[in-house]
């Protein structure tokens, strides 16, 4: 905007009787331009549907899955050398290497791609709000808030629901599991179909089925 109003103000003193209004028109047309392309860029992909989500889920739980069974065994290694020294800091240390873990994993498919193996299987992209792939900022957050959302909210309730209820194991697990109606089941109630942890990021889940299928 603020280079545009320059321009304006050197090209006003050279156009004369009926050719300024020509080039304010010209002006304004350029503005409107940029700003039907950045509209189409925004909304250049569909949102994922959210079968083909939830599908991707499925498969990502296998992948994550896996990466905590590694983050398991560095957790076990820490436990038998801090365990001695304090069982605080040895729950603090699990925590860390197990978010850790799944912070580098989600990081490192992220920002080379835009996309995990289930999410390039179920042709599903991860673009800001402005069509991009997001930045590393954006990126950190909707991690947490995923985080929150599908661990530590449900740990919490399952905490709960066993010490303060006295609820067995299996009832109890089943029951903090509802918990995961609040991130998912937002897709149904967002016009966008996102899910809670990407509305409150600002990301968007894409459909790239028909980039691939144009390739």
């Amino acid at each position: 905007m603020e280079g545009l109003y320059r321009i304006e103000m050197k090209m006003i003193p050279e156009c004369a009787g009926g050719r300024l209004k020509m080039c304010e028109y010209n002006l304004v047309c350029s503005l409107s331009d940029d700003l039907f392309t950045e509209q189409t860029v925004m909304t250049a992909f569909p949102p994922a549907p959210v079968k083909r989500r939830l599908a991707a889920l499925m498969y990502e739980l296998l992948l994550t899955g896996a990466v905590t069974a590694i983050a398991a065994i560095l957790a076990g290694i820490a436990a038998i050398f801090l365990n001695p020294v304090s069982q605080l800091l040895s729950s603090l240390a699990t925590c860390v290497i197990f978010v850790g873990s799944w912070w580098l994993y989600f990081k490192t498919n992220w920002t080379k791609t835009g996309r995990t193996l289930a999410m390039q299987t179920w042709k599903i992209g991860l673009h800001g709000r402005n069509g991009t792939l997001p930045p590393l900022s954006q990126l950190r957050i909707r991690f947490i808030w995923s985080c929150i959302f599908v661990v530590f909210i449900p740990l919490l309730a399952y905490a709960g629901l066993r010490h303060l209820l006295a609820i067995p194991p299996i009832p109890a697990f089943g029951a903090a599991l509802i918990w995961l109606i609040l991130p998912w089941g937002f897709a149904l109630l967002n016009p966008d179909r996102q899910f809670l942890y990407d509305f409150l990021a600002g990301t968007r889940l894409v459909d790239l089925k028909q980039e691939t299928s144009e390739s």
